[in-house]
């Protein structure tokens, strides 16, 4: 394994640490995964889980880069000519032009935790170069069903007059909004990131955006934990939302409500491991076939 920290971007302003295999399967590889910032955690990733993934990643043959956006970590400040987005998305692309020019790839897969989720998805849509996208904790979408499970769960704990006044007020504006004229009907609004970005998309237009990365061939994956459990809170809470869209079946879906947003324990911490792996090998895999089929 090679590891080496570097600057790269606009004036060497970004720093990062690539990861690259060695030995005999080294130049075999065909793709190489992004890993940044969760929030405002360093480049190392909550506990340390980012650096350990990195070195798991290179005994299986594929090179990575953890680094710092702008505004974070070692990086540069942000200066202002772009929103905090836009940015991100500018600093992704040069991360994959240096582990490109690294190791010799035009293909990458991203690991977005937190806010990286959102970040990974506008750079997926942003450049063709992402093939592979996995996103923890991203976008959440409540469904009738949700609020159900979450007022029922509480209809076991203290309080439980003022519970059960607010699920039956929840419930009557829920069938409100179905009894509507369907040129009328509110949409659901998903959930609030205040401090982590600014726009959160509607389903609708997420939906969109999924749809066309997946007409693209990119390989998506979703994972949701415990964190959020108010608002994502049982295993088919995706498929329901997008099944309208025709795409609920389409994106595998991992949820593991015993696990915190930021995989505190180290069982929980094996186990997203485990997942980022598999299919950091699963987009490995499309790129050995997609080779294939055109050699």
């Amino acid at each position: 394994m090679i590891e080496r920290t570097i600057g790269f971007g606009a004036d060497d302003g970004l720093v990062g640490t690539i990861v690259l295999p060695e030995g005999p399967g080294a130049a075999a590889a065909r793709v190489g995964l992004l890993l940044f910032n969760a929030g405002m955690v360093h480049r190392i990733g909550p506990h340390r889980f980012n650096v350990r993934l990195s070195r798991q990643l290179a005994a299986r043959g594929i090179p990575s880069i953890r680094f710092d956006l702008a505004g974070h970590g070692d990086s540069v400040r942000l200066t202002g000519q772009h929103s905090f987005e836009e940015q991100a998305v500018i600093d992704v692309r040069a991360a994959m032009d240096a582990l490109g020019a690294a190791a010799g790839l035009d293909r990458f897969a991203i690991f977005g935790h937190c806010s990286g989720a959102y970040h990974g998805y506008a750079a997926a849509l942003a450049d063709e170069r992402v093939v592979g996208l996995l996103m923890l904790d991203a976008y959440r979408y409540p469904t009738f069903k949700t609020h159900a499970y979450h007022y029922l769960k509480a209809l076991r704990q203290p309080h439980l007059l003022s519970r059960v006044a607010g699920f039956l007020g929840r419930a009557l504006s829920s069938l409100g909004r179905v009894r509507a004229p369907a040129g009328k009907m509110a949409a659901e609004h998903p959930v609030p990131e205040l401090g982590r970005v600014n726009f959160i998309p509607t389903k609708e237009v997420f939906a969109a955006g999924l749809k066309r990365l997946l007409g693209r061939g990119v390989r998506l994956g979703m994972v949701y934990t415990g964190g959020e459990i108010r608002h994502y809170n049982y295993r088919d809470q995706f498929r329901d939302t997008f099944a309208p869209f025709g795409i609920g079946d389409r994106i595998p879906v991992e949820f593991i409500p015993d696990s915190d947003h930021q995989a505190t324990t180290l069982g929980d911490q094996a186990r997203l491991g485990q997942l980022v792996l598999a299919f950091g090998e699963s987009v490995l895999a499309d790129g050995a076939s997609a080779a294939a089929r055109s050699a």
